[in-house]
């Protein structure tokens, strides 16, 4: 009876355990916009809100108060009624506010649609001070709610194909509500 019960304990333990070197990812409710992300295991969220506009830092080191640095990590604006403080659709304000083939050398600017919403990416590389930084910029665009949704990757250059499947993962991970 011990050796079944080792055995079970060893497969239940095996089950869960995420393969070596790969983040364990849990989903995060973003309440305030209805939405969820996938966190890794170990990293840090902040929520901020500003004249109705909510800003989320998921980093990788733990942020303190604001304008502390971080390498590492995504910062998702959430602005609703983007039509009334700036009079343009959500859409054309996420096309305005993404580089442009020539800008900080974006590449490829990606466009799909994920039912009502207009899904716009570009990435790049810019210069820091520690050295170059990887930069994705995806905006999800809701004209019918006349919401925003703009996320920002930064990750160390250096640490870029490192980071690539986890970078993919939380950002498809992602989930706004439509209806926000």
């Amino acid at each position: 009876m011990k050796s079944f019960l080792r055995i079970a304990l060893l497969i239940a333990l095996a089950a869960t355990a995420s393969p070596a070197g790969e983040a364990v990812l849990n989903k995060q409710d973003l309440t305030t916009i209805k939405g969820s992300i996938l966190l890794p295991e170990g990293w840090f969220l902040k929520e901020d809100t500003d004249d109705g506009v909510t800003i989320y830092q998921i980093t990788r080191e733990k942020i303190e108060k604001e304008g502390d640095p971080f390498t590492t990590g995504l910062i998702v604006t959430v602005t609703p009624k983007v039509t009334e403080r700036t009079e343009m659709k959500p859409s054309a304000y996420a096309l305005d506010l993404l580089p442009s083939g020539d800008d900080e050398g974006a590449k490829d600017m990606i466009k799909t649609e994920e039912g009502p919403l207009k899904s716009f990416r570009a990435g790049y590389f810019i210069e820091g001070e520690l050295g170059n930084i990887k930069v994705v910029n995806i905006a999800k665009a809701n004209d019918g709610t006349e919401t925003l949704y703009f996320l920002t990757w930064q990750s160390p250059e250096a640490e870029d194909a490192a980071l690539k499947d986890l970078r993919e993962k939380i950002l498809s991970s992602f989930t706004p509500d439509p209806a926000y």
